[in-house]
């Protein structure tokens, strides 16, 4: 795939990192080349320097055939434009925005964004662990419902590459917590007994 990352703070930076491991084709925007230092020196993806919803920018980055794109940036408002510039002008397939404030999730999905909100994630994995019982939590990807689980590892997948998990079908590792610190799913993270599965479990709307 050809994906886009605008912006590259801790989020950005692991995720172009994780699917740039993984064989994709990553280009990363981000208006503060310091912040380009987070993907490393065996990065192998694109740094654009810019302003990410300029559409200059957005055309140098190779939008037009971009298979995804994520709006991982500080800010709600960039990430949502961003993602409205990418849809709506550009016909991105996939795209999706991070947005930090749940009270505007349901706005911004009634407009027909797909947004993932760590506010939320958060509040659900701190639930699950003072109720002791597993918490899902679901969110709207287009006509999909997508129900985030937390799950322990089994026994028999201690050590193994997050990227060598099995789950069962409509499920995907989104990734992991490991003492309080969240890391998306990459093949150079291998399982520990005490990590929290982050699982993603698509359920079809016909």
């Amino acid at each position: 795939m050809y994906v886009i990352v605008v912006g590259c703070g801790k989020v950005g930076s692991t995720l172009a990192k994780s699917l740039a491991d993984e064989g994709h084709d990553v280009v990363v925007i981000d208006s503060d080349a310091k912040n380009f230092e987070r993907l490393g020196p065996d990065f192998n993806g694109m740094k654009i320097q810019g302003v990410v919803i300029d559409e200059d920018v957005l055309r140098q980055a190779g939008i037009e055939k971009a298979d995804a794109l994520a709006a991982v940036t500080p800010d709600d408002s960039t990430n949502i434009m961003t993602a409205q510039i990418a849809e709506e002008i550009y016909n991105v397939p996939k795209v999706i925005a991070r947005i930090f404030d749940p009270l505007r999730e349901d706005i911004f999905h009634s407009l027909g964004l797909e947004t993932i909100c760590p506010t939320t994630l958060a509040v659900e994995y701190i639930k699950s662990i003072l109720l002791s019982r597993e918490i899902r939590h679901k969110h709207r990807f287009g006509k999909d419902d997508v129900f985030f689980k937390y799950i322990t590892p089994k026994r028999d997948d201690i050590g193994k590459g997050l990227d060598k998990i099995i789950l069962p079908e409509n499920c995907y590792l989104f990734g992991i917590i490991r003492n309080d610190h969240f890391y998306f799913k990459s093949k150079s993270i291998k399982l520990q007994e005490n990590d929290i599965m982050v699982v993603a479990e698509k359920k079809v709307n016909q």
